[in-house]
């Protein structure tokens, strides 16, 4: 039970820092000056790396011991909340990393766009993540 309410803590936690991340950080880049975007974008990509990591080492931790410990009646919501945690994973290896190290180069409107676009794809995935460990949390809890 309580690898659900971290799976839920961590996925709400995940899905805010996203949103944040997808309103405020993203559109902003293009506020950055040529000269300082290099500089810009290696500060960003590390310190980002610290406010994730850790909370996506515990949601990975938290959904995996869910899928193989499913209370009556989660089994469906555990597995939908496993599936959309670890396509956050796909999701930013095969999508968004690969954009961060093209724009790690240079700004481009082009590339930022694609960012964006597998960051609303990772937002997503949070979301039903949480909502997920949400309903099967209050669920277990009436």
């Amino acid at each position: 039970m309580v690898y659900i309410l971290f799976g839920c803590l961590s996925s709400w936690y995940l899905t805010g820092l996203s949103w944040t991340i997808g309103v405020v950080t993203y559109p902003g880049f293009s506020l950055i000056g040529t000269s300082e975007w290099h500089r810009f974008h290696e500060f960003h990509s590390r310190r980002i790396a610290l406010a994730v990591g850790p909370m996506w080492a515990v949601e990975m931790l938290a959904s995996a011991l869910w899928v193989l410990r499913a209370p009556q009646g989660t089994q469906v919501l555990s597995i939908v909340a496993g599936v959309a945690a670890l396509s956050t994973v796909a999701l930013t290896v095969f999508w968004a990393v690969p954009a961060h190290n093209r724009l790690s180069q240079a700004f481009s409107p082009k590339l930022s766009r694609r960012l964006g676009r597998a960051h609303s794809a990772r937002t997503a995935a949070w979301t039903i993540a949480a909502t997920c460990a949400t309903i099967a949390l209050s669920q277990h809890l009436s």
